[in-house]
């Protein structure tokens, strides 16, 4: 799956030679859907007899294939394989509408649920609402136009420069 570390492992065939800690084995990553191609340098495994392996830690979904670019193999081709990095599952797997849980939802909260063939309804069964009549005494505050406001903003922002000033923050 999508950001999981893919473990590449090279193991040297029983009748070859042992190969040296040291050998230089690198195995070419080509991401076929993107056709970016990287170069993975393996490193010996402790404790084993021509063994090699290596991380690929960034894995983006894809088809992948391997080969083996040095040590060349005398005489054939060299080994590949191949495999593929799926996104994982989540929310885009089930894509189908659950009404029992919508009807459910809508029981709860003392709603209703409607389908796309009873939308029509909607607006019947919407519920008359009440006037409310505010009885302001007198005629509305407009604050923002007042220069106070004004006023007091600027001491914020000149309070708040001072301070980083002060502090090297700016």
């Amino acid at each position: 799956q999508r950001g999981e570390h893919i473990t590449l492992t090279v193991r040297y065939p029983q009748d070859a030679p042992t190969p040296a800690e040291d050998t230089d084995v690198r195995v070419a990553v080509l991401n076929k859907d993107t056709q970016e191609r990287t170069t993975l340098k393996l490193a010996h495994v402790k404790g084993s007899r021509g063994r090699f392996e290596g991380v690929l830690t960034r894995t983006p979904v894809g088809r992948y294939e391997f080969s083996l670019e040095r040590p060349t193999v005398p005489g054939g081709s060299q080994p590949h394989a191949e495999s593929s990095v799926i996104a994982p599952p989540g929310e885009l797997q089930r894509t189908r509408m659950n009404q029992g849980e919508m009807e459910e939802a809508a029981r709860e909260s003392h709603g209703r649920f409607y389908t796309l063939a009873e939308a029509e309804q909607l607006l019947d069964d919407l519920p008359s609402g009440t006037r409310m009549t505010l009885n302001a005494p007198g005629p509305p505050a407009l604050i923002w136009n007042h220069a106070l406001l004004l006023v007091v903003a600027l001491l914020f922002l000149s309070a708040e420069w001072i301070l980083r000033k002060r502090y090297h923050l700016l």
